[in-house]
């Protein structure tokens, strides 16, 4: 246990807001670090002069704003800051290791395709007006791609139901910036994107995660949060959701557009990683799509760099919608839209998606077999596991143990919003291996540290 007392003499308001913000503080300032595990409440109530109370209100707040997580029967222990900069860290690792802690697309035989279509954007006609101004929610001719694309996956739209975005991410915070003001509740799975997390402190609002199972959020939990605050969203995953890969099932996702339905509540549902082929359940924005921003981008499927995302929105929200990407970012990059939009028109971006979902298919089998009597969440065709450790392990202690041994994963503080119930685990990504080869000796290692077991780790440290 860490031995912290907060300096409170220098923070107005009251106690428990004090607490928080000097933990805030001292993570920031680098006196505290992900792991640590805080002192119990009565023994930090006793060394502030403070009821237990105030310290359990002060720990609630610091997990909302995402500084720290509670683990049953073990304590409190602050978070790895769910940032871009803690999950893709290329450039600051050592030589060899293996990268396995963000979620490219796989790596496809088809990738050459790509550069023809840009070679003809570049070389065509209307290249020079793609470096001009252009409408808020962008050219009607991307917004129509854009339709195309998202029509794959048997959720039929049409071209003004679209806002093209610079990625899903971008898409994720326009969707909010429409419906919410700062201050405004907002829900998702306690187990989710870590982008959300980051979204939420910068548009103000209270995230509050909800109570899960295999399949994903509980109706029951939305539906008590929807009861007890005025919530105006709800956040999910819903296809190969971050960080379990797994899919969520068709009856859960009616069951939650019922709730959103019977209260007014926003959906707003993060595709990035659905395949949009139709083989998978119709969205959820689809059986709610009054309420529904569904969103999907080519980063995970096709190309990362090009930024391009489209929303499907509500037709009472588009033009907030789009004077959210206009005081984001003006307006996506045209130039890359047309990309974008040229790759779904020739059929070039089904063909690398389809390229790359087989060597998702070949990398999760792979993961699978390395790690066959272990406990992990692995989908077919999946870019990513979520792997759970056995105890004693924590998965702050497991990912730094693992990045001692070469290779980097990612610990699971990052994707929890609010209190963690279940078994400490670690995300584990497939596309960064350079070659199957790369793969299966990243996640020997993974096998081997598991078990050998944390003991043995620390016994073995020089």
């Amino acid at each position: 246990m860490t031995k912290w007392t907060p300096q409170l003499d220098s923070i107005e308001g009251p106690r428990y807001l004090a607490i928080a913000e000097a933990l805030a503080q001292d993570i920031a300032g680098g006196r505290l670090k992900a792991g640590d595990r805080l002192p119990t409440h009565r023994d930090l109530a006793w060394s502030l002069g403070v009821t237990v109370g105030t310290v359990s209100r002060a720990y609630a707040e610091a997990e909302r704003r995402g500084l720290t997580s509670g683990e049953i029967g073990r304590g409190t222990f602050v978070n790895v800051p769910a940032s871009s900069e803690n999950l893709h860290r290329w450039h600051d690792r050592a030589p060899g290791t293996i990268y396995m802690r963000s979620a490219p697309p796989m790596p496809g035989a088809d990738e050459s395709i790509i550069a023809e279509v840009m070679a003809r954007v570049a070389s065509g006609p209307r290249a020079m007006e793609m470096m001009a101004y252009q409408t808020q929610r962008g050219l009607m001719e991307h917004r129509q791609a854009g339709a195309a694309w998202v029509s794959r996956s048997g959720y039929t739209v049409r071209a003004e139901q679209i806002t093209v975005t610079s990625g899903a991410h971008h898409g994720v915070m326009v969707a909010l910036a429409a419906v919410t003001r700062p201050g405004d509740h907002i829900v998702c799975d306690s187990l989710t994107y870590p982008g959300i997390r980051s979204l939420a402190r910068l548009l103000g609002l209270r995230l509050e995660g909800l109570r899960r199972d295999a399949d994903g959020p509980l109706p029951e939990a939305f539906e008590e949060a929807c009861r007890t605050h005025d919530t105006k969203a709800l956040f999910v995953c819903t296809n190969q959701h971050n960080p379990t890969s797994l899919t969520m099932p068709d009856d859960r996702r009616r069951d939650l557009a019922a709730v959103a339905r019977q209260f007014g509540v926003a959906v707003v549902e993060d595709d990035t990683f659905g395949q949009l082929d139709g083989t998978e359940p119709l969205p959820l924005c689809a059986l709610v799509p009054e309420l529904g921003f569904y969103i999907v981008g080519l980063s995970k499927t096709v190309a990362p760099g090009l930024r391009i995302g489209y929303v499907v929105a509500p037709e009472k929200a588009r033009e907030r919608v789009g004077s959210a990407v206009h005081s984001t970012c003006w307006m996506a990059c045209p130039l890359t839209g047309e990309i974008a939009a040229e790759l779904i028109r020739s059929g070039a971006a089904a063909e690398v998606g389809a390229g790359r979902k087989n060597e998702a298919v070949a990398r999760s089998a792979i993961a699978r077999e390395v790690l066959k009597g272990w406990d992990a969440d692995c989908a077919p065709g999946a870019n990513f596991l979520w792997l759970r450790l056995p105890e004693p392990w924590r998965s702050s202690e497991f990912a730094e143990e693992a990045e001692r041994r070469g290779v980097l994963v990612t610990p699971s503080d990052p994707f929890m919003v609010g209190r963690r119930e279940s078994a400490p685990a670690v995300r584990v990504c497939f596309g960064p291996p350079r070659d199957h080869g790369e793969l299966r000796r990243g996640l020997a290692i993974l096998a081997e540290q598991l078990q050998e077991g944390p003991g043995y780790a620390l016994s073995n440290v020089v």
